[in-house]
């Protein structure tokens, strides 16, 4: 096991020489080189994935703490315990699940005063052993479709009174529809009727849309974070740091 984060490598000291020809010390370049592996990790928010087409272009973050050592290549393990991990996160409707990409790996070593952030590549695991996390499929677009379907409805009979009202006599110019002053105001309404009845069912339409499927996941969940591609760990002195 692999003790503090500062200590995967040997740190080598770059130096530099002063006009009097004494060894001026300068900052350590540090790095970790973390190749692909895997660790435990739990959720610290749930989330409420969108499952639609639009979900890929708008993905919801997702956090989570490492719990264990990192497992790599050789039984080789990283002490990268306690640090933590971004994610994005969208819903498949095929699969019933989240799917999660890592965006950064985060911690913070308080005996160096060191800390490492960096863009890292990778993705969940549920525990079940399968790429991302299983969820509860929930949608609530069924109250917007049925009074869509209702507006759709008045929208259909009120356009069927309207075209009753008058006589329609054939010309040479066309079709013609006589109305008396009474037969009028009736058209009139029902016309005004079922445009607006067409335009709450559009309405209601674009609703159900926004309130399409999501995938719900739970916080505190036991994950497996899979590190997909080998990444180099610099590691950055914070305040007070020693090096």
């Amino acid at each position: 096991v692999m003790g503090s984060i500062g200590s995967a490598t040997s740190a080598s000291a770059i130096t530099a020489t002063d006009g009097t020809g004494a060894a001026a010390p300068k900052k350590k370049a540090r790095t970790i080189y973390l190749p692909p592996g895997f660790m435990k990790a739990r959720l610290l928010t749930g989330i409420d994935a969108l499952a639609s087409r639009d979900a890929t272009s708008n993905p919801e973050p997702l956090i989570a703490r490492v719990q264990a050592p990192a497992v790599l290549p050789n039984d080789v393990k990283a002490n990268l315990a306690g640090c933590f991990v971004v994610g994005n996160a969208t819903g498949s409707l095929a699969k019933e699940r989240v799917e999660v990409q890592l965006v950064s790996l985060s911690c913070v070593d308080f005996d160096e005063r060191s800390v490492v952030d960096q863009p890292i590549k990778g993705f969940f695991v549920d525990t079940d052993g399968k790429k991302g996390l299983s969820g509860k499929v929930v949608t609530r677009a069924g109250a917007a479709l049925a009074r869509s379907f209702i507006a759709g409805t008045v929208s259909g009979f009120s356009q069927s009174v309207e075209s009753s009202f008058g006589d329609v006599s054939t010309s040479a110019l066309g079709n013609v529809r006589t109305l008396d002053a009474g037969e009028a105001a009736k058209s009139g309404i029902a016309g005004g009727l079922g445009k607006s009845s067409e335009k709450l069912t559009d309405f209601y339409l674009d609703l159900a849309r926004q309130a399409g499927p999501i995938v719900e996941v739970g916080a505190a969940k036991d994950v497996v974070v899979v590190i997909q591609e080998g990444v180099s760990l610099e590691i950055k002195p914070s305040a007070g740091s020693k090096f």
